[in-house]
């Protein structure tokens, strides 16, 4: 079976860096591997990327470049993440982790018995289809089990009032902060302002405790910068997202626009 390494490199004690993929671009993926970063977060839930053969072959892709594949799938579903485990995503995050409950659903669908529901199959991509020289269908049920990392998405003011039972569940791998979602819960919509008051001392409150429960967290770097992610390290971050393909882009072509395209439209206004 292929390496997790997100989960090596977490052992060895490193701060992965990544980005999010909403484009769906092959070659965009390719080049964040190229470049450097760890892993990337493929967005399926505010994107139209189904749970299914274009979700296999970002993950293939991606992994082909050297990266490790964080899915966030639409919603706390069976299918879904059974799916992004069997197409070879080496962590799954689940939106709206409110309870506890919830985040024990999830382990559930992601592991085999006895610790879970997940239906198992030899031919799939996680399994190298079967095709291994050494394939043994109990090896991979007991390395999906070891290596399929949960996470749940702190995104709901709900998440912090049940906050200790739901780092309590076991099989929780990881936190992931959700500042955006949380500030629109809270009626302040603001987004990824990780400094809002109202964000910042829930965050602060899960800085604390996830430390004493031994869970790390995973999040966004708001703005992605050095000093932002100094400071996020010193809270726990163990896996830092680095913004978006589509924002990254989207700011460097502002930047081109207001930069070059501006001042020669003027130039040519002041003949």
């Amino acid at each position: 079976m292929r390496e997790n390494i997100i989960k090596k490199k977490l052992a060895e004690g490193k701060t992965l860096c990544g980005m999010g993929v909403f484009s769906q671009s092959a070659a965009i993926i390719e080049m964040i591997g190229y470049c450097g970063f760890d892993f990337i977060f493929l967005e399926t839930e505010h994107t139209p990327v189904p749970v299914a053969s274009e979700l296999r072959d970002l993950i293939a892709i991606a992994n082909e470049a050297g990266l490790g594949v964080v899915c966030r799938v639409k919603a706390n579903d069976e299918v879904m993440i059974r799916q992004a485990f069997e197409f070879g995503a080496d962590a799954v995050v689940v939106p709206h982790c409110r309870t506890a409950e919830d985040v024990r659903q999830m382990v559930r669908a992601a592991k085999f018995p006895p610790y879970g529901v997940r239906g198992a199959c030899s031919d799939v991509r996680a399994a190298h289809y079967g095709c291994d020289e050494d394939y043994n269908y109990q090896d991979f049920i007991k390395w999906s089990n070891e290596n399929t990392l949960c996470v749940a998405l702190a995104e709901d003011p709900e998440f912090f009032d049940n906050m200790e039972e739901i780092l309590s569940v076991p099989g929780l791998d990881m936190v992931n902060l959700g500042p955006s979602d949380l500030s629109l819960a809270l009626g302040k919509p603001d987004c990824y302002n990780l400094d809002m008051p109202e964000v910042k001392t829930r965050f602060e409150k899960l800085y604390k405790a996830a430390k004493e429960h031994g869970i790390p967290l995973m999040g966004p770097v708001a703005p992605p910068t050095y000093e932002r992610m100094k400071e996020m390290k010193e809270n726990g971050l163990r896996m830092a997202i680095l913004r978006n393909d589509i924002t990254n882009f989207r700011n460097t072509l502002k930047g081109i626009y207001n930069s070059v395209v501006v001042p020669s439209r003027e130039d040519d206004a002041n003949r």
